[in-house]
């Protein structure tokens, strides 16, 4: 669209074809492409704000055997990352200690596979005596593969140097890690031994070039827009050939229209291009500006409702991407299923029925009900 409006201006630089000022159409394409581009430089600004707030985040490692904060974005492979319940992951690590006493901790994946449902993860078994003390201390090497995106699968091996353990080769797998962008839950503490930073995580490097996305409302402008395009094609050739039979045939013969005596090579296409020009408005040049503007609206809209709002995480809607906002007006239906990828594992308990006694109230939840609590203590 905006090569169309492009062409239109450079035909008005035109004086033998233009019938209006070429600042009629280079003002608002001037407006429409500033505008445009603001919009790009929020995003862009608002996707580094978002970066710089993960990499300013303080994080707790060790170095050289004393535990620090430092910025999440100083963190080298081979540091000790120490972790808390809710924080998120960093980097890619080696868990290396819990505080629990099995040695597991849980992970919330749903920013790297979209799972909500909660994956344990267990410290390698060539780790499982030591303290919480010689965690800081011990000295090692992790041999990993080259850095690749597949979170499914990690092929590795942990030795340890003396005094903590005798060189004893542990084989790692992707349970014995926790990966960039999950969060630790339902955990004290955690801690693991960094092996991928930056790019080269496994989230690093599923991130490609992001592509310009369409929504359905911009699909359709553009297909009515390609459509009023071939009409007004069309109007332009009936109307140009009208217009040149026309000259040849009697305006050639009006003096008071001043036509020159030699007519120049292109002089068949001075009519047709001033109808095109006439005919331009079909296609309004403000349609590109106003719906960018209204996208914008949009995802102001979706940040500050109230009622998208999750009390318990205390996490309000954030719309990451305002160019295809609009297109939550499109869902009519959502197909899920019941592994927690698009919804969450909370079971309820609503009601029960026993010896023919229904028990449970209006709420749905029959534990609320004071005659179910009579009930179980009896």
């Amino acid at each position: 669209m905006n090569q169309y409006f492009l062409l239109i201006a450079c035909l008005q630089l035109w004086p033998t074809i233009t019938p209006v000022s070429p600042a009629t159409t280079w003002g608002p394409l001037a407006i429409i492409f500033i505008v445009s581009a603001s919009k790009e430089a929020w995003d862009d600004y608002n996707r580094y704000l978002s970066d710089k707030k993960v990499n300013e985040r303080r994080i707790w490692v060790v170095k050289d055997g004393i535990r620090r904060q430092i910025k999440a974005r100083g963190i080298h492979v081979g540091n000790i990352v120490w972790l808390h319940e809710n924080d998120e992951i960093p980097c890619d690590l080696v868990l290396i200690g819990t505080s629990d006493p099995q040695g597991i901790c849980y992970v919330e994946t749903a920013a790297l596979d979209g799972e909500t449902d909660l994956k344990t993860r267990i410290i390698p078994s060539i780790c499982a005596d030591l303290s919480s003390e010689q965690l800081g201390k011990i000295k090692g090497v992790v041999e990993c593969p080259n850095p690749d995106n597949d979170i499914r699968r990690f092929d590795a091996n942990m030795r340890l140097f003396p005094p903590i353990i005798d060189n004893e080769k542990c084989p790692l797998t992707i349970n014995n890690t926790l990966l960039q962008s999950c969060y630790l839950r339902y955990t004290e503490w955690a801690c693991g031994v960094a092996i991928y930073t930056g790019n080269e995580t496994k989230s690093g490097m599923s991130r490609g070039t992001a592509e310009p996305k369409l929504t359905a409302a911009d699909s359709m402008i553009d297909k009515l827009t390609v459509a009023i395009f071939i009409f007004q094609i069309a109007v332009v050739l009936l109307l140009g050939l009208a217009g040149n039979i026309w000259m040849d045939s009697h305006g050639r013969k009006l003096w008071y229209l001043m036509y020159p005596a030699e007519r120049p090579w292109y002089d068949f296409l001075v009519i047709p291009l001033r109808f095109e020009l006439l005919c331009s408005i079909m296609i309004p040049i403000s349609i590109k500006v106003t719906l960018d503007l209204a996208k914008g609206v949009y995802a102001k809209f979706i940040d500050c409702d109230d009622q998208m709002f999750d009390p318990e995480t205390n996490t309000p809607a954030h719309s990451a991407n305002t160019a295809i906002s609009e297109d939550l007006g499109q869902v009519e239906y959502i197909l899920s299923d019941k592994t927690g990828t698009l919804t969450e594992n909370r079971m309820i308990f609503r009601r029960c029925c026993i010896s023919g006694v229904l028990y449970g109230d209006k709420t749905g939840d029959a534990l609320k009900g004071c005659q179910t609590s009579k009930c179980c203590l009896k």
